[in-house]
């Protein structure tokens, strides 16, 4: 109980209303993975680039292509990574009661997300032609998953 403050009833959700907050949450908690995923890869990529040296078949042995990578990486991970942040406060400004209308930056932020889920859909599925079958198996699943938190991404901003 708050001092000085009036006593507030507990309210008692629907089940539209309960599932669509735990939708919420989900999708919220699947952008903050998605963020980790991407500083993850980012600094993997970084550190790779530079210092792999021209003998490094694996990864890129040219000295212009490391170059390209230690200048476009960083800058498309930093859009992408605020594209992220933005998005979950979308959610968060949907989900709070009453819900906040979104600013045209959160929309873009939630547009971003959906076109870079979009892309790594793309990227697993055109990799999976050569792959074995619980390769397959694996990568669909990521893509039906990816597929979805970008349509939930584009639900919420067109809404």
């Amino acid at each position: 109980m708050r001092e000085g403050g009036p006593l507030q009833t507990p309210t008692v959700m629907s089940g539209e209303e309960t599932s669509s907050a735990t939708g919420s949450r989900v999708l919220s908690a699947v952008l903050a993975l998605e963020l980790l995923w991407l500083l993850l890869v980012t600094a993997s990529v970084v550190f790779l680039a530079s210092h792999l040296g021209p003998g490094a078949e694996e990864f890129t042995g040219d000295a212009t292509a490391r170059g390209v990578l230690l200048v476009a990486v960083p800058p498309v991970a930093i859009v992408i990574g605020l594209a992220l942040i933005g998005a979950r406060q979308a959610i968060d400004r949907v989900t709070a009661t009453p819900p906040a209308p979104l600013s045209r930056f959160l929309r873009l932020g939630l547009w971003l997300s959906a076109l870079a889920n979009a892309v790594v859909v793309a990227s697993i599925l055109t990799s999976l032609y050569h792959a074995h079958m619980t390769w397959i198996v694996v990568g669909l699943l990521l893509a039906a998953g990816l597929s979805a938190v970008a349509w939930a991404c584009v639900r919420t901003a067109s809404q």
